[in-house]
């Protein structure tokens, strides 16, 4: 599967959560849940954007897939901060993590903190002991 073909999924993936918000919004009168609902809507809404982008951008048909081993700068981490095209990746500990299709990490920010950044003393304030790290790819690690 191509990169074209793979932003498409993720699209279609996007709108599919979209019509069951819009479904769960006729049929709910609580309104914590609606605004539960419009701001996935809204995030949904974000991650459609960016990915409109990465195929205006030319999203190739053979990329190479990252090393693991790869070794990223501050300064080349803070390219890949989700906007224009680009993936959402954010470091902890040294290693550094590809968040951009994450729901959590939507519209490639989290709770007020941004991709392309060392996360990592704010981890471990709110997500120390779980297992989150474990769900994202590796994409390498930070240098020195």
């Amino acid at each position: 599967m191509n990169d074209r073909e793979i932003f498409i999924n993720m699209i279609d993936d996007n709108l599919n959560e979209m019509g069951d918000a819009i479904d769960c919004l006729y049929t709910t009168s609580n309104s914590c849940i609606k605004n539960k609902l419009l701001n996935r809507l809204r995030k949904n809404m974000s991650n459609i954007a960016m990915l409109v982008q990465g195929l205006r951008n030319g999203a190739s048909t053979n990329s190479p897939q990252p090393s693991a081993e790869r070794l990223f700068t501050l300064e080349e981490l803070s390219r890949y901060n989700g906007r224009d095209g680009n993936p959402a990746y954010v470091a902890v500990n040294g290693v550094v993590y590809d968040v951009t299709n994450n729901a959590a990490w939507g519209g490639a920010t989290h709770f007020g903190l941004a991709a392309g950044t060392d996360v990592t003393s704010q981890f471990a304030s709110c997500h120390a002991g779980q297992p989150i790290l474990s769900k994202l790819k590796v994409v390498g690690k930070m240098a020195g």
